[in-house]
């Protein structure tokens, strides 16, 4: 009995060893070096690229490199179209929670396209192991990003990134867009008029900033009109529904909760 959990520990204690030392040797194979000219440099994951598909990085700027040469991040030195994150498989765009923006809705059985965007040069564009981008800044006024099969979003000039999955982390909206933002199964019939009944969907401004969890449902953004929301139990909304106005930007909890809010002052919304 002794021997055999002398065994098993033996055996978890190598194990962890060589997994703490996997990541150890991973990391210290990156490196980053100064560039002494505009310098084209391959992303991991390349086997096939023409020369204008080669990202240009900046002279005077610093890249992270891996022990292969590709780039992880860098500046870019020229507007570029780069690929971007298409999460572990194609199939985790295609089975990722699926009742998003409804307004572009449209069911195929292709497959989805090639996924690039345009990255502007003179701004950082980081790499996933991939060789896909998962946060740069976009250089175009109107581009559509796949959300999943049947679902895309337009999105404006601005910072883009990505979570693992593929799903859309942060963007700019392009156009006024109707998505879920989280607890949206808690107000579905709250916004509905006499002309709509969008389940559980709230309008967000163009030209703003949103924020989306991996699941595609809004953290964070900036409404487009007068909206009722779930709110902490106050005097002020004892059945935790309050209407939010239009050009506030909310901020929600896991449970669907606005926790900030924040009115835009400018003159000009």
């Amino acid at each position: 009995m002794k021997y055999s959990l002398l065994k098993v520990l033996t055996g978890v204690i190598l194990m962890a060893f060589l997994l703490f030392s996997h990541m150890a040797s991973v990391d210290a194979a990156r490196y980053t070096k100064t560039l002494n000219e505009n310098t084209r440099i391959t992303p991991p994951g390349v086997i096939v690229a023409t020369w204008s598909n080669i990202p240009k990085f900046k002279k005077g700027t610093v890249v992270t490199l891996n022990e292969y040469g590709e780039v992880f991040e860098g500046i870019l030195a020229e507007d570029v179209k780069l690929p971007y994150e298409t999460g572990t498989s194609q199939d985790s765009i295609r089975t990722a929670y699926t009742p998003l923006p409804f307004y572009v809705y449209s069911y195929t059985n292709e497959e989805p396209k090639y996924r690039v965007l345009p990255f502007k040069g003179g701004t950082k564009v980081t790499f996933n192991d991939k060789g896909e981008v998962i946060k740069g800044i976009i250089s175009s006024s109107k581009e559509s990003i796949d959300l999943n099969q049947a679902n895309h979003i337009l999105v404006s000039d601005g910072e883009v990134s990505f979570h693992k999955n593929g799903m859309l982390a942060t963007c700019i909206l392009a156009s006024d867009s109707y998505l879920r933002p989280v607890g949206w199964q808690q107000i579905l019939t709250e916004n509905y008029t006499d002309s709509s009944a969008c389940s559980g969907l709230v309008e967000f401004k163009a030209g703003k900033a949103i924020v989306l969890n991996e699941k595609g449902e809004i953290v964070k953004g900036t409404l487009n009109k007068d909206t009722k929301l779930l709110s902490p139990v106050s005097f002020l909304s004892s059945d935790g529904i309050k209407v939010y106005a239009a050009g506030t930007t909310v901020e929600f909890d896991d449970k669907g909760i606005v926790v900030k809010a924040s009115k835009s002052i400018s003159a000009v919304d």
